[in-house]
């Protein structure tokens, strides 16, 4: 069999570029288990060879880009604030109230 033509060349590795890690790492397996096979014709020798160097380098590209997503700090979320309620007249009352009794607190404190 001949060696790739450039067009095969740059589909496979397009098709291993996208494969995920655990496929390359299956696929880099296979690669090898083939090149160790006795009984494999010879023609068939450059292309599995071809093919493993590249998968190993996209192997090395993706663990990295793997490594950088998980580096990377999470995006930090804000939870939005929460909207004022406008009080009704009758808290509105009981905080007056309040405030009243507080200054007659204070005016008995000041007397004795």
């Amino acid at each position: 069999m001949e060696p790739f033509t450039t067009e095969e060349e740059a589909s496979l590795v397009g098709r291993l570029d996208t494969l995920s890690v655990s496929s390359l790492e299956s696929y880099i397996g296979s690669a090898k288990n083939s090149l160790g096979n006795h009984s494999l014709a010879l023609t068939w020798r450059p292309r599995i060879e071809f093919a493993l160097r590249h998968a190993e380098l996209a192997l090395v590209k993706a663990v990295a880009a793997a490594a950088l997503v998980e580096a990377a700090p999470a995006a930090v979320v804000e939870a939005p604030a929460p909207k004022s309620r406008s009080k009704s007249k009758k808290a509105i009352a009981a905080d007056a109230s309040a405030d009243a009794d507080a200054d007659v607190d204070a005016d008995a404190d000041a007397a004795v």
